[in-house]
């Protein structure tokens, strides 16, 4: 590629490539400031007391979980992480799809046409160090993946950091999750634990070697700088040629068929207030528009630092999650009327869209999360999970 080409590529923000590679991911990004907690032990008399005041600020300052776990972070300390990590970064350089698949708990079209363009330009990621905390489940962690990225065509590598969830599914499957795929009880304890100063010097010094990076290396800057409207135009074009080819009218079988309408997609939202539109998942990012209430919305992505990625104007946007709403909710709600039973789930488990070990996984629960109960039948648990039926497998909750 000339410079000149590589020149009218440059348009973009330099942050918005942090903010936006992943999902995948989509780079997760968080920007959250912890104090320093300095405690004194006062009287022996007191000393029950006191004890348990500071187990409480640990754990508001994120030192510690509710449960006594503790948050520290360790650098390359689970071979099975490292080795899912590097096979997932080497599928997202080469689009390998079968393993991408393997991997991610659920992935829509949109999320594999991003990694498929971006695989056009990157070459590999190298260096790859897992930084993990501990998470609730058993065998769970919360990993800050750091490495160096290779475009195709320079020599610079470009320093880089992603966050995600790692877990197992029930039949013992690694799997890298998103806050769309996990409990609100896991999400946030994710906060807390990323909350930690040690993981925020992480992230601070990366995007700092990123910038400086950047900076001895002009050309790369310039085509960084386009980068992100390079992607852009990219998955329009695709987005539109996939429109364009798609045949509805053509005769499908029922297993086909079936499982279009997702109620678990989510991927129809309106906003409920007037609300800009951010080129990149950072209230710092290019202004792009503005969405108001009424508007629908193809969502690619609900990410773990509180944004959601969309389709706008048929380009990608970023909205908070906050003042979004999935279309059709309220009504959704409204047909599963709560039983007031609930059953607590024993080991990790799928939340699934059917009653059937094949059907499209929804979310994933933790050991301890609530389910509200509507109905046990042939093995499976129907529950009421975010306003919409779903199903769990009964051997997994109690």
């Amino acid at each position: 590629m000339s410079d000149k080409n590589k020149n009218q590529q440059a348009k973009g923000g330099i942050s918005s490539f942090l903010d936006r590679y992943y999902f995948a991911a989509a780079a997760i990004v968080f920007v959250v400031s912890v104090a320093i907690v300095f405690l004194v032990v006062f009287r022996i008399a007191n000393i029950r007391d006191e004890k348990e005041e500071k187990a409480r600020q640990m754990e508001q300052m994120g030192e510690i979980s509710s449960d006594g776990r503790d948050y520290a972070l360790e650098k390359d300390a689970h071979p099975e992480v490292n080795e899912v990590m590097e096979a997932y970064h080497k599928a997202l350089a080469d689009y390998d799809e079968e393993v991408i698949l393997k991997y991610l708990l659920y992935v829509n079209q949109n999320e594999l046409d991003n990694i498929a363009v971006k695989s056009e330009y990157i070459e590999s990621y190298d260096n790859i160090v897992c930084y993990t905390q501990k998470a609730q489940a058993e065998g769970s962690y919360y990993v800050y993946v750091s490495y160096d990225l290779k475009m195709k065509g320079y020599t610079t590598k470009l320093p880089g950091i992603i966050g995600c969830y790692f877990c197992y599914d029930e039949e013992g499957n690694p799997k890298i999750c998103r806050q769309s795929d996990i409990s609100e009880e896991v999400i946030t304890d994710f906060y807390v634990a990323f909350s930690r100063q040690e993981v925020q010097d992480l992230f601070n010094q990366t995007a700092l070697s990123y910038n400086e990076t950047l900076d001895g290396d002009e050309q790369l800057k310039k085509y960084m700088e386009g980068f992100d409207e390079l992607v852009k135009q990219e998955m329009v074009k695709r987005i539109a040629l996939r429109a364009a080819t798609e045949t509805p009218s053509e005769p499908a079988s029922e297993e086909v068929s079936e499982p279009e309408p997702e109620e678990n997609k989510s991927d129809t939202v309106e906003p409920t207030t007037a609300v800009n539109v951010r080129g990149s998942a950072s209230e710092k990012g290019e202004l792009k528009g503005q969405a108001t209430p009424g508007m629908q919305l193809t969502r690619v992505e609900e990410m773990i630092n509180g944004w959601s990625h969309v389709i706008f104007n048929g380009a990608d946007g970023y909205i908070k999650t906050e003042f979004l709403k999935v279309v059709g909710e309220e009504s959704g709600t409204g047909n599963t009327e709560s039983t007031g039973n609930f059953v607590t789930v024993k080991e990790g488990v799928n939340i699934r869209a059917e009653a059937s070990k094949d059907a499209n996984v929804i979310a994933m629960a933790d050991p301890g999360t609530k389910l509200e109960l509507i109905e046990k039948k042939d093995g499976w648990c129907k529950i009421k999970y975010n306003g919409q039926t779903a199903y769990v497998k009964a051997e997994y909750v109690e």
